[in-house]
């Protein structure tokens, strides 16, 4: 099969990193010239600067999506048109608006559309996914959660604080992941609150959001992310009926991978303790990568997928419409 990658930034390398053995990697597509022929050369394929030409071709079956957040609709869209398999990155679209539009497009052309959110296919919450489906623990609880990095001089600057090209500002960069996430391990959350702030940047988009999301089986979701983190965190905790999951690290700045299980007992008092520890190479690009193959070998057509990604958008306009930076 042979693919294509719109975008060579730090996810299109991901992507093209992590792509499975039998895929071909053919053209590589970007406004920057230099960087985009560096990109070709490092991984022996053709670079095109043209994405209406990328999407236009016959010979490419399947394309990654890795652009701003303004153009991936636009680009979904007309890949979808012509036919071609696509894997989108997150969060698809700057509102749900652009979303809906390309949901319309997929149902007359029914092939494979993925968003990218990868956080799923990270060993711990993979894990624990495996531990709260088996049921041992009983139902989820509550999700407490926080995400949140540092930045770098002259973050301000760059495109995630344009709204115009990004859609907001942390809500919608990190956010969505752990929106993503709560929607992965407890469903559709009905109700969402919470405020949106500026605490450090010198921009018009909010740096930090916290926030909480309920749903009607009274399942909550108290959730933090920010850019005014100045040691990268990753904490995702999940309480059951009789036990905790704690999950910390993504792995590199983020810090080691790892699971911890409390373990009620039936007396109560100090839980049991379990810990997984995971490699630091991170895999989830590789599996959520192969899993977007497996889908167009089994010719898996379903609407899930962008379904998710526009209940993400809608979250986050909620949030939106309810504050102001």
């Amino acid at each position: 099969m042979n693919v294509a990658i719109i975008g060579t930034g730090l996810i299109g390398k991901k992507r093209a990193q992590s792509l499975p053995g039998h895929v071909n990697l053919k053209t590589v597509c970007d406004i920057d010239l230099v960087k985009g022929n560096e990109f070709a050369y490092l991984f022996n394929c053709i670079f095109e600067k043209s994405w209406q030409k990328v999407v236009k071709d016959k010979r490419i079956q399947a394309i990654f999506i890795s652009v701003t957040n303004n153009n991936l609709s636009r680009i979904a869209n007309s890949a979808i048109s012509s036919g071609k398999h696509v894997l989108i990155e997150k969060p698809g679209g700057i509102n749900i608006k652009q979303l809906r539009e390309t949901y319309t497009i997929y149902k007359r052309n029914p092939i494979v559309v993925m968003y990218g959110y990868n956080h799923r296919y990270h060993p711990a919450i993979q894990k624990a996914k495996q531990l709260i489906d088996s049921q041992r623990f009983g139902n989820i609880l509550f999700i407490r959660a926080r995400y949140g990095h540092g930045g770098r001089l002259g973050y301000e600057k760059e495109w995630r604080f344009q709204k115009e090209v990004s859609g907001g500002g942390e809500l919608i960069d990190q956010g969505c992941h752990l929106i993503d996430l709560v929607n992965f391990f407890c469903g559709e959350m009905d109700q969402a609150t919470g405020f949106i702030t500026n605490l450090f940047w010198k921009t018009k988009l909010e740096d930090a959001a916290f926030f909480q999301l309920r749903n009607k089986k009274n399942q909550v979701a108290d959730l933090s992310v920010t850019c005014v983190e100045w040691k990268n965190i990753f904490s995702f905790e999940i309480m059951l009926q009789n036990a905790k999951i704690q999950i910390d690290g993504l792995g590199g700045s983020y810090g080691k991978e790892k699971l911890i299980l409390y373990k009620m007992r039936p007396e109560m008092g100090p839980p049991d303790k379990e810990e997984f520890e995971f490699t630091d190479e991170d895999t989830s690009w590789k599996d959520e990568n192969n899993l977007f193959f497996n889908k167009i070998k089994q010719k898996d057509y379903n609407n899930t997928s962008i379904k998710e990604a526009m209940y993400v958008l809608g979250i986050i306009e909620k949030l939106y419409q309810k504050n102001i930076v």
